[in-house]
């Protein structure tokens, strides 16, 4: 990306920029990302691209 948040993450939470650690699971997203990333590829957007509420119908 070139330093602009996608519409959909405009709240995240404090520790999403950092840098993940390796040696801990990584938290839930709570989205189905390979259906959302399957839509996206399909309507010719960028995931980036996509509002809040496209991404909200692929809520796990």
């Amino acid at each position: 990306m070139n330093g602009t948040k996608p519409k959909f993450v405009r709240d995240t939470q404090r520790g999403y920029y950092e840098k993940p650690n390796p040696y801990v699971n990584a938290p839930s997203c709570h989205v189905n990302l390979l259906e959302l990333s399957r839509y996206a590829k399909k309507t010719g957007k960028k995931l980036a691209e996509l509002t809040k509420e496209e991404v909200d119908c692929f809520a796990i």
